[in-house]
């Protein structure tokens, strides 16, 4: 195998239990988030599972309403997956934290937004 294949792949494995959990979770039919369950509120990402679900089916509408960063986090999330096989390993640990990072502002920047009742207010049910 490809050296630059091998390493795509080792600096993807971490990605791999979280998309196990994304996909076991789709596949139950009730709520799944342990904040909502636990203290009646959404956290940053409810909506994502669901907004993943419908963006498989191409309902980008839905998508956007479930969650407003699905569509940009997909797209981001295959920027990355392409950069990990094509990136030296400055590059990757340079821009990676920075991404991962900018990830997590914005999850909690759109959740405060939404409590505000921008973006269609908290997570539809």
């Amino acid at each position: 195998m490809h050296p630059r294949v091998i390493q795509g792949l080792r600096r993807l494995r971490p990605a791999v239990p979280v998309l196990a959990i994304g996909a076991v979770l789709a596949l139950v039919p009730y709520p799944t988030c342990l904040v909502r369950l636990a203290l009646g509120v959404p956290c940053p990402a409810c909506g994502l599972t669901r907004a993943g679900l419908a963006l498989a089916h191409l309902d980008f509408a839905a998508a956007q309403r479930f969650h407003p960063l699905a569509i940009a986090l997909v797209g981001l999330t295959i920027g990355a997956a392409i950069f990990a096989f094509v990136a030296d390993a400055a590059a990757w640990k340079r821009v990676i934290p920075f991404v991962t990072g900018g990830v997590g502002v914005a999850l909690i920047l759109v959740w405060a937004l939404r409590f505000a009742g921008l973006f269609g207010g908290p997570v539809p049910r």
